[in-house]
């Protein structure tokens, strides 16, 4: 039972994670898709079209009375929502998602919902790329000495010993010393990134300017399945661009090595070929899987949820172009 654990230390730290944070706050939406009335954040006193929440799946019949009550014309006018009250209903609401809802909704007042998701994307991107810049720089170059790794497994492959395995171990050291790897790096990625990007799923459902808003004629409180239904070229065309650049943003450090040996004219041994390399297959296969379930997820989410995992893959790919040429130019 030890031995498992040690070996799925990561995957059951991911799991525990992420229900932590899919259990901290209450499903925002009816069963209409649209957002529930009483989950709505605002920066400032707002009126929208009623037609654009869901007030009849509210559990509270009170509240949900008043809220009818207060529809005039077919108009809900929505009050502030302070950080007091947010973190009333928990710490993950008042520390992640009412922030990340209010820099969209502040963005948004002065241009439109689009540019907001745009800009909150991107300084959350920086912001946590100043915090794991290292982790991120280790992991870009775990993926890009592959080959130099596999040469150590194959090398060991058919020894079983423990001496062999701690020759092995001491190898694989030796060449995360040398490239300044730290192969735990990326459990402080994933320990930032997955609670952020909860929080953006639960704000950009959550958010007022969300919520009324829309990009270019586009609602992005509609989803990808709609847009689908409808043969909407505009929502068809964002749920595509994700897909192909979250695609291109994972393998992107991959072809770099290989268009950095080929400008080197490194010549790569047959065993770390790709279509020869176990490991190279087994991270493709992940990668494969990930975005499967990635599209799955995404197709019934808001689309400002896909717009913001769009941005997000673009960043991620000038993030990889940039990290690339300062570790080559080092």
């Amino acid at each position: 039972m030890k031995q498992f654990l040690q070996k799925k230390a990561k995957l059951v730290f991911l799991c525990m994670l992420v229900l932590l944070t899919c259990t901290a706050c209450a499903n925002p939406r009816g069963r209409d898709g649209k957002t529930l009335a009483d989950q709505i954040i605002a920066s400032e006193e707002t009126t929208i079209d009623a037609s654009q929440i869901n007030y009849k799946d509210i559990s509270d019949k009170e509240l949900k009375k008043e809220i009818k009550k207060n529809i005039k014309d077919g108009q809900y006018t929505i009050q502030p929502t302070t950080f007091k009250e947010s973190m009333s209903k928990g710490w993950f609401e008042g520390l992640i998602v009412w922030p990340i809802a209010q820099i969209i909704n502040l963005i948004s007042a002065k241009t439109d919902a689009g540019v907001g998701i745009i800009l909150t994307t991107l300084l959350i991107q920086v912001l946590v790329f100043l915090f794991t810049r290292k982790s991120q720089m280790s992991t870009q170059r775990m993926q890009e000495i592959q080959p130099e790794i596999q040469k150590i497994q194959n090398k060991y492959k058919d020894k079983t010993d423990e001496r062999s395995k701690m020759q092995m171990a001491q190898e694989m050291q030796n060449i995360y010393q040398k490239y300044d790897i730290h192969p735990f790096g990326s459990m402080l990625i994933t320990f930032i990134q997955l609670p952020i990007m909860m929080g953006m799923y639960y704000a950009t459902m959550r958010s007022v300017s969300v919520v009324s808003g829309s990009f270019m004629g586009i609602s992005l409180a509609g989803t990808p399945l709609d847009g689908f239904k409808a043969l909407d070229i505009a929502y068809i065309s964002i749920y595509v661009l994700m897909v192909i650049f979250y695609i291109v943003s994972m393998k992107l450090p991959q072809w770099l090595k290989k268009w950095q040996d080929k400008k080197d004219n490194v010549k790569v041994k047959k065993y770390a070929q790709e279509e020869t390399n176990p490991m190279a297959n087994s991270m493709n296969m992940s990668m494969y899987f990930m975005t499967a379930m990635i599209c799955i997820m995404y197709i019934s989410w808001p689309m400002a949820m896909s717009f913001y995992w769009l941005v997000s893959s673009v960043i991620r790919v000038c993030q990889s172009l940039i990290l690339h040429k300062v570790m080559n130019k080092k």
